[in-house]
């Protein structure tokens, strides 16, 4: 009781404050929320993270100056892929799509429904190298993106038995944060990407 009523204080704290990810052991610390995308910011593509009972999630990614925004444009289970298609037509997002490489036939199918949809690349220790690129640059998230919002402050370093944190993340399962990670990762592999 007292370890999650610890947890849940100090979450509140930093939610209420605006100052998300400084609980002790997230893996994502230093973000800074932005109440829009900016006019003058270049948007360089979309991440998407499929789900069913979990939701698909899919995240726009901008460059503003030296910085990434991260936008959160769309959070839904029980989904199927022909709602996701039209979603991305209606909303003229067709082009430079970086998603889940476990999902090669949805894949598939959104690219004959006509959109530029790639898988991402994952390699051994993606899951960390992916959270260390976040890291290591500037990174806003508009106020809008609730759902990204809360994984980042649950995102936290898992421990061992004897409470000593480890290298894997632990928590709810990041769909917002992993749908970044794609966008951003295949992003600064491929500078030139992007309008």
């Amino acid at each position: 009781k007292g370890e999650t009523s610890t947890y849940w204080k100090n979450w509140c704290r930093v939610y209420l404050d605006g100052l998300i990810g400084n609980i002790e052991g997230s893996c994502i610390p230093d973000w800074k929320e932005i109440d829009t995308v900016p006019n003058d910011a270049r948007l360089l593509g979309y991440g998407m993270d499929f789900g069913y009972n979990d939701p698909t999630t899919i995240i726009s990614l901008y460059k503003w100056n030296d910085a990434y925004i991260f936008d959160e444009v769309f959070y839904k289970s029980n989904t199927v892929l022909r709602d996701v298609s039209l979603f991305l037509s209606q909303n003229n997002m067709v082009e430079n799509i970086i998603a889940d490489s476990a999902e090669p036939k949805s894949i598939e199918t959104l690219r004959r429904d006509g959109h530029s949809i790639y898988p991402c690349t994952k390699g051994r220790d993606s899951v960390n190298f992916g959270i260390n690129l976040i890291n290591q640059n500037e990174i806003y998230v508009t106020s809008r993106s609730k759902n990204l919002k809360r994984e980042l402050g649950g995102y936290i370093w898992g421990t061992d038995k004897q409470g000593n944190k480890t290298s894997k993340p632990s928590g709810e399962h990041p769909d917002c944060i992993d749908a970044a990670r794609y966008i951003l990762t295949d992003t600064l592999e491929n500078p030139n990407k992007g309008k």
